[in-house]
């Protein structure tokens, strides 16, 4: 892992993202080629947030903002690589809190709107 010893406390998403892309070994080079792409998406709207610090209003208006310039599918697929990178820092030891599992990804229609006011299930304070 490339933390370059980086604490919990200052472990930003961005780190989190390329530590998660250097494990991916296995994967064929085509897809890894995709999540470095999504990946750097994410990393232009949040990277420099904290990932002790990320809350739910980040993640929601970096999906938000993709959501306005890339389909669905690849909303969804910059929530999965999110998604995979803390749970790796999470097995790494570098999340201080418990970060839920299921990170709810609103569904965007083609105008960037979320379908049907859907948002986060959190309230504005983010996850704790």
């Amino acid at each position: 892992m490339a933390d370059g010893g980086l604490t919990p406390a200052h472990y930003t998403v961005e780190q989190c993202l390329k530590d998660w892309l250097e494990t991916l070994n296995t994967q064929a080079a085509t897809t890894v080629t995709g999540y470095q792409i999504m990946g750097r998406h994410l990393i232009e709207l949040i990277g420099n947030v904290k990932l002790s610090e990320l809350k739910v209003r980040d993640v929601d208006f970096a999906l938000g903002k993709l959501a306005k310039r890339f389909s669905t599918r690849s909303v969804r697929l910059c929530r999965m690589i999110l998604i995979q990178a803390i749970r790796n820092a999470m097995v790494n030891g570098l999340v201080v809190r418990t970060w839920p599992t299921w990170l709810p990804c609103p569904l965007f229609e083609s105008s960037g709107k979320t379908n049907g006011g859907q948002s986060w299930p959190f309230g504005s304070k983010g996850i704790e």
